[in-house]
This record gives structure tokens, sequence and C-alpha cells, in this order.
């Protein structure tokens, strides 16, 4: 591990001319920090990074996954960083110049776990997203304005189009958990749990990532495994009640009994065990005191 490094994981899979704008953004931009970049191609069949081929940067490393899904690939990543600090970033994203170096201060902060910065869409700089919640027992996912409050300050959640950790508490807690499908979920359970081992989430405001939202996927995602992963968070972390409760929410979903039928037969009961002998908080307290937007409810 190389002290104050920054290393930067992009997972891609077919991004195409996006992922050369999100490394070019960093490289052109980013002031006060060193940093590695550590893009790990997930299958692509686009091409797409063979521009680093092409033009080669001693701060670009390229890693080959291979289908292993976003959780996987990020952890792969991590594997490959050398740095103390990981930042996990979407490969389709423009970031301000001061990112790194104001992630560092707020993972200064020991309890301070996750810290995410404000999103924009990448055409427009408005509206500005900073931090989410669950706004209902469907656990939709509702996003705060930035707030005029010193940084950093704590939200519930944050997305995983960029998320930083100091690399010692990322493998800490766990890492993404290996046990999800190819997209899905991964990045709110990792904050759910970081809250329940004791940890906070945060965000800088004054951080910006402009991300690019798709309203269609560069690659295939099965419905019933997104719902498989997201039933796998409510059974690695909520209580009997609260898991029935959710999934009563969800109607008529045709996808919920294959999904169901997954969790079953997949390793979520052993993962869950593990981690109820770690928690020092449960579902309860976190709807209680920090997605309080549900707390009456809780």
């Amino acid at each position: 591990m190389v002290p104050g490094l920054f290393s930067v994981v992009i997972p891609t899979l077919n991004e195409g001319s996006l992922l050369a704008m999100t490394t070019n953004s960093i490289l052109a931009g980013t002031r006060g920090a060193e940093y590695e970049i550590i893009v790990v191609d997930d299958g692509s069949t686009d091409g797409s990074t063979d521009f680093y081929l092409r033009y080669p940067n001693p701060h670009v490393r390229v890693v080959r996954g291979g289908g292993l899904g976003v959780a996987r690939a990020r952890n792969l990543g991590a594997a490959a960083a050398r740095g103390e600090y990981v930042v996990f970033l979407d490969g389709h994203c423009r970031v301000s110049p001061n990112w790194l170096a104001r992630f560092a201060e707020a993972l200064s902060v020991p309890d301070v776990a996750v810290v995410g910065p404000t999103f924009t869409k990448l055409a427009q700089p408005t509206p500005r997203g900073c931090g989410m919640f669950w706004a209902d027992w469907a656990l939709s996912q509702h996003w705060f304005e930035p707030l005029d409050r010193e940084p950093p300050y704590q939200v519930p959640l944050t997305t995983g189009a960029c998320q930083a950790f100091r690399r010692d508490v990322f493998m800490a807690i766990g890492q993404y958990d290996d046990g999800f499908t190819r997209w899905g979920s991964e990045d709110v359970e990792i904050c759910l749990r970081a809250w329940l081992l004791g940890y906070r989430v945060a965000v800088d405001p004054a951080v910006t990532v402009a991300h690019h939202f798709r309203e269609s996927r560069a690659y295939e995602v099965d419905d019933v495994e997104i719902t498989f992963n997201f039933l796998r968070m409510l059974h690695m972390h909520f209580s009997a009640p609260r898991i029935a409760r959710v999934i009563a929410r969800l109607g008529n979903n045709p996808f919920v009994a294959p999904a169901l039928e997954m969790i079953e037969a997949s390793d979520v009961f052993a993962v869950r065990a593990e981690l109820d002998a770690s928690r020092t908080r449960d579902d309860g307290w976190f709807f209680a005191h920090v997605n309080t937007a549900l707390r009456e409810a809780a």
C-alpha cells in the first residue's frame, strides 16, 4: 500500500467512447492528489479498452475480468490497487478537479467508511443530487439536494457511481458482496452494511461528478437476477418482519418467486450468520436514526 495514493477503480463493460472521456477527465483535471487508474474490463466486445493499448499512460492499468458483474469486478480492481484510498467510479463520468483531495479530507474522519459526491447529469449542471434515502417500504431510492452544511455530513446511502473508501476500512467491512449477480443493489448494500458495522456514510457536496444516466444499459441484465440482488440485500440485513413487509410492497412482481428460489439455494444465510456476529447495530436502529423517512413505520 502506498500512503496517500488514490486507486481509482473503473469497472467497464461496453462503455464505448464514454470510457476514454472518463479517464481523460481524471488525467486532465485532477488536482492535489496522487492517483492511479485501474480499468477493469469485464468482457467488453466494443473495443473500448483498446484505447489504452494505442495510447498508453503510466497512470492507467487495464485488468481483465470477463463476466464477473459489478461487485466482483470492483473487488478485482481493489485487489490490484496500490493506494491507501480506493475510489470506485462508473465508466461514464466527468469529475471535478478537487475530487480526490476532498475525499481524502472526508475520509480522515475515523468512523466514516464511505464518501460520495454531488451528482449531476453529464449534459447539464442541474438537477443536483447528494446522497440518497429509501422513501417507502418498496425501498424506492430518492436523492437529497446538496445541503449548505459543513462537509462531510452523513447520509443514509450513496450510489456506487462514485464511492470512496479508505482501503483498510473497505477490507474490514468485507468489500462488495461477491454473491451478487451482474448488476443491482451492491452499492446500497455496502452502505447499509457499513452503518450496521458501526461506521457512517457521508457526502461532500463540493465534489461534483457529472454522470451519464442511461435509459438503457450497454449490456443485458436479467430481471430475475436484479430482483435476486435486491432480495439478497434484504436477507443479509433485515429482520424477518421487514423482509416480509418489503416483499409485500413488491406486489405481483413476476420476478420475485424465481428470485426467492435463488435465495434459498444461495449462501446468503451463511453470510447473514457471519454479519450477525459482527454487527453493532440492527436494521431497526438504521431506520430509527439514519433513514428517518421510514422512522415511524420502523
